[in-house]
């Protein structure tokens, strides 16, 4: 999926059930590279997809993102898995032990776990945050009985787990990133506008907060709040910034 069709989704991901709606005008500032027309074909095309709906409320197009592209999204982005946001510290280790002759030096296997934003440890161990998606575990019973190994564990009995988690998944950084766009996003939320009426000046401050946002949530795992639950974790950043749709 192309990245501003990921920007989309990403700006109408609700906080809870409830529906959120978007005037088109406002989803424009989360893609400003695009024309009208470009942001008319996204969205028809995410439309046909059942990705979003599109209505009409008081002549102005509204845009609201579907449950079937809510899922669409975590599969692009972890950090925004319900999984990955309830995870409590277990994992599930898988250990690579015999090649079968069907997928010689694990490649598909591979391939699938970071598919599936498992963590490569070593060249032949992942862990995995929860429970294994169903995909992965109908491919381990189907095709590598006695050649995979998978542990489930909480406890670390050596070794430091958030240096070494830290280390694999820059967490560092992250939350660097993290601290520095909550301190702009709470500049942003103190102009008395919404968003649709900011004056340029503010339009091109929210872009920048946006851009920064969204690149950092692509390469987030969605581990952070283990550990370093002191920081908020991005897509609790979103809905802060989304707060600014519906200010009054």
């Amino acid at each position: 999926m192309k990245e501003n069709a990921q920007r989309l989704l990403t700006w109408l991901y609700p906080q809870d059930n409830t529906a959120r709606w978007v005037s088109a005008t406002e989803l424009s500032l989360v893609v400003p590279d695009l024309t009208k027309g470009g942001l008319q074909s996204v969205l028809q095309f995410l439309t046909k997809q059942k990705k979003l709906v599109l209505e009409r409320i008081d002549e102005e197009l509204t845009v609201s993102i579907t449950t079937h592209g809510m899922r669409t999204l975590e599969g692009y982005i972890p950090a925004f898995s319900p999984q990955r946001r309830e995870w409590q510290g277990d994992w599930q280790g898988i250990f690579f032990l015999q090649a079968p002759k069907q997928d010689k030096n694990f490649r598909f296997l591979r391939r699938l776990l970071i598919g599936a934003f498992a963590v490569p440890i070593s060249r032949g161990i992942f862990f995995y945050p929860g429970n294994l998606p169903e995909k992965i575990t109908f491919e381990l019973n189907s095709s590598y009985v006695g050649a995979v190994t998978v542990v489930q564990f909480k406890k670390w009995s050596f070794g430091d787990e958030r240096e070494i988690m830290g280390s694999i998944l820059a967490f560092g950084d992250l939350v660097n990133a993290y601290s520095g766009i909550s301190k702009e996003i709470d500049k942003l939320l103190t102009v008395e506008n919404p968003l649709i009426e900011f004056n340029n000046q503010a339009k091109l401050s929210f872009s920048s907060v946006f851009d920064r946002l969204f690149a950092t949530l692509k390469t987030d795992h969605g581990l952070q709040h283990v550990y370093f639950p002191q920081v908020k974790t991005g897509v609790d950043l979103l809905f802060e910034l989304q707060s600014l749709s519906s200010k009054e």
